[in-house]
């Protein structure tokens, strides 16, 4: 049974299995993630989407426009910084040629919950295979 997330605009499916071999068993796992439609099941897109979401709940990322998160500035995925009543939202916009298509506005604790879900699928993505009978 696969562990599956999908909220905030992040999905993520890992899926862990064993394969028979000729030498015993091997473990295999897969992650498959996406934030907004933009792919990021690597370690670089997981790992910009987690330092972003890191900076944000630390209130260490800046105001003004917003940046590439994923991707680049004409296709992926965009972060920002907007205040509405006192209160500070991580803004972030999904780009496809050239064009917003989705936005979204994350306060602290779906930054939070998100930051957590992105843990996960990092914990997952560099998998430990071990051989042998019965493992």
């Amino acid at each position: 049974m696969p562990l599956t997330y999908n909220n905030d605009g992040f999905k993520l499916v890992i899926s862990a299995g064993v394969a028979d071999e000729t030498k015993g068993k091997r473990r295999w796992t897969r992650v498959e993630a996406n934030f907004m439609g933009y792919p990021c099941s690597d370690l670089e897109g997981l790992a910009a989407l987690k330092a972003v979401l890191d900076c944000f709940r630390r209130g260490q990322l800046g105001r003004g426009e917003s940046q590439p998160c994923l991707g680049m500035e004409a296709e992926g995925v965009l972060c920002g910084i907007k205040q509405k009543d006192k209160v500070q939202y991580l803004h972030v916009q999904r780009v496809a040629d050239g064009r917003v298509v989705d936005e979204a506005y994350l306060a602290q604790l779906d930054a939070a919950r998100l930051e957590m879900a992105v843990g996960k699928a990092l914990q997952f993505l560099a998998p430990g295979t071990s051989w042998g009978p019965g493992q």
